[in-house]
């Protein structure tokens, strides 16, 4: 077993770690701005779910085998990337045609918002990188076998981030409420939901070409 010490330092780090403001947060609060506090909550989960595939991948020889092949980590993103995009251009012309009185905005359904989330999330290949990276420096060779602690280290981590990303759904909850009581149209939420779905892709784009560009080619 670790270390009730190292792990409770553990723990903080991966506070501090999981508290500072991402791609996921920002999603997270896109989702919660369009369709409130429950549906925030929803996609909390989703990632949490596929940060749990994360977990498991890092904590086998695929973590390794997936950190060797840099193509297939941009080719992920890039899936990634149109995705969001797919999803910000939807919500745009949704928000549009509810302007144009030919259509009314419903909240999207639970199980579209679990998997939608979940998704995004997996097309991060990079949290693998981070696992593989970041758990082995608080394992305990004194400990026991090397991969339950990385499991053990990994759902752990996994749970204080779905406690950090729930926080982030309810403050997007709370601009929701705010928007919606001052009588702020949906359509005009549902449009600035589009904008920075739009806008976590072309983040994703900048740093897939940044990365790209640091590879060195073959000589």
């Amino acid at each position: 077993m670790l270390d009730l010490d190292a792990y409770l330092v553990f723990l903080a780090v991966v506070f501090t770690v999981t508290v500072l403001p991402g791609p996921d947060h920002v999603y997270l609060g896109a989702v919660a701005l369009r369709d409130g506090r429950v549906a925030g909550l929803i996609a909390a989960a989703g990632m949490a779910a596929s940060m749990g595939v994360h977990t498991l991948v890092a904590t086998t020889g695929l973590g390794v085998v997936l950190a060797a092949a840099p193509a297939a980590l941009i080719a992920i993103r890039a899936v990634g990337a149109a995705y969001l995009v797919v999803l910000g251009a939807g919500a745009l012309r949704a928000a549009r045609r509810a302007r144009a009185g030919s259509e009314e905005l419903s909240a999207t359904p639970g199980g579209r918002v679990f998997w939608r989330a979940a998704l995004v999330n997996l097309t991060n290949p990079k949290i693998v990188l981070f696992f593989l990276a970041f758990l082995p420096q608080f394992v305990d060779a004194d400990a026991g076998p090397a991969a339950g602690q990385l499991l053990l280290l990994g759902l752990s981590f996994v749970a204080v981030g779905f406690i950090v990303d729930s926080a982030y759904a309810l403050l997007g909850g709370a601009l929701h409420d705010y928007l919606d009581a001052r009588g702020t149209r949906r359509a005009a939420i549902a449009t600035a939901n589009g904008v920075i779905l739009l806008s976590l892709a072309g983040v994703i784009v900048g740093s897939i070409v940044v990365d790209t560009v640091a590879v060195p080619g073959p000589v």
